[in-house]
């Protein structure tokens, strides 16, 4: 495949994952249900493709030496076109599936209902973060005072590990999986950060040790409409958590339960310097902050969009800020674990995988770090093109 604009080769075929080992860190992305040649498994099948893409995930940590026991963070991405009134249906029916899989105590995790992935006809798609570190040096998290799913699950509200907090995807849900404040995103706001708030205090954290914010927001097809809300929920966080924000990553999906406004999970890391850097007046103005945080060997880079005429200059432009905002907290692309690529723009799913595929081999070389390519409703100002990236970089900052 190439393409038509330059002529240059496009990388095929999608593979079914990518992980990378860093220490006792392994972090595996794009897992697709897809076989070892990029064929899809399970066409119009959310059954058959949870199956595949949670082998696939086996397959992953299997290769870095670890298992599904070892998972602290999972992340599902999936692809729900009919009816709304079905919606949690369809998310229990690809649940059931993911609970022959998950292991028991299961990591803190997030589910996202997005457009698309970079192969056609994906249903679901799936990002992890394991460690190789015995279960007694893990903490699991799980508040008293906390929301519950829908339909018994041995997920987690939150993982420690170390220095590091991992806390999965908070609603504003009652214990009984129901929304609550519907139609008040205040007030929705301020329950997902209670939510955070007691995951992180039971964990020997507070919002000041926070490092990253996912902040998935209801985008119905207006992007004014949408714009205003995410403003209005980070006007809540600044609020709430003190400023500056952590490095923040938004963008626009429809939510599984009806009522729900916005999804926000996050990291922590406790008793770490954090040197920040700011990238004054770039990164689309959509939201002011700390761009990348380091802690100790971690570093989280917020989401980048730029005002690229085109997605593939918005790829390789993005790419570039990215690498110098890494180099700005003393790393560079050869420390890149992980990175979450959200695409809004009208490309073709195959086409926008495989240029920015290329943008990445240019950036990193021919040993690409793993990443997550997801279509979403919308992106914060309008962009076509937003990337975020966890790096580890083991040499003194």
């Amino acid at each position: 495949m190439s393409d038509l604009a330059s002529g240059i080769p496009l990388p095929s075929p999608v593979q079914p994952f990518r992980y990378r080992r860093l220490g006792q860190q392994v972090f595996v992305g794009g897992v697709l249900p897809v076989d070892a040649v990029g064929t899809l498994i399970g066409a119009d099948d959310i059954e058959a493709q949870t199956h595949a893409v949670f082998r696939n995930l086996q397959a992953a940590l299997a290769a870095a030496g670890l298992q599904m026991a070892d998972l602290v963070r999972l992340n599902t991405y999936y692809v729900y076109e009919g009816e709304e009134a079905q919606a949690t249906v369809f998310w229990e029916k690809m649940t059931r599936v993911r609970l022959l899989y998950f292991p028991d105590p299961g990591p803190a995790a997030t589910a996202v209902r997005v457009q698309g992935t970079g192969v056609r006809g994906a249903l679901i798609q799936l990002e992890a973060e394991a460690l190789a570190v015995p279960a007694l040096q893990r903490q699991r998290i799980m508040p008293e005072k906390s929301w519950d799913w829908s339909i018994p699950v041995p997920l987690s509200q939150g993982w420690r590990a170390g220095s590091q907090v991992w806390v999965g995807g908070q609603v504003s849900a009652d214990r009984a999986g129901k929304a609550i404040n519907l139609g008040d995103l205040p007030g929705q706001t301020r329950n997902v950060l209670e939510h955070i708030r007691h995951v992180l205090l039971d964990a020997g954290a507070q919002f000041s040790d926070l490092t990253q914010l996912k902040v998935c927001y209801l985008h119905d097809g207006d992007d004014e409409a949408a714009e205003a809300r995410l403003q209005e929920i980070l006007g809540v966080v600044r609020t709430t958590c003190g400023e500056p924000l952590p490095p923040v990553t938004a963008f626009g999906v429809n939510l599984l339960y009806e009522g729900l406004l916005l999804e926000i999970d996050a990291t922590a890391q406790v008793e770490v310097r954090h040197p920040q850097a700011t990238a004054e007046g770039g990164n689309r103005n959509w939201t002011a902050g700390v761009q990348v945080q380091r802690a100790g060997s971690i570093i989280q880079v917020a989401g980048q969009s730029v005002a690229a005429q085109g997605f593939e200059q918005a790829c390789s432009e993005v790419l570039q800020r990215l690498v110098a905002l890494l180099r700005a907290v003393g790393a560079g692309p050869g420390a890149l674990a992980h990175l979450h690529v959200l695409v809004a723009a009208d490309d073709a799913p195959e086409r926008a995988m495989a240029l920015f595929t290329r943008a990445l081999h240019m950036c990193c070389g021919e040993d690409l770090p793993p990443f997550t390519l997801v279509r979403v409703n919308g992106l914060p100002g309008g962009a076509p093109l937003q990337v975020d990236a966890i790096a580890v970089e083991a040499r003194p900052a």
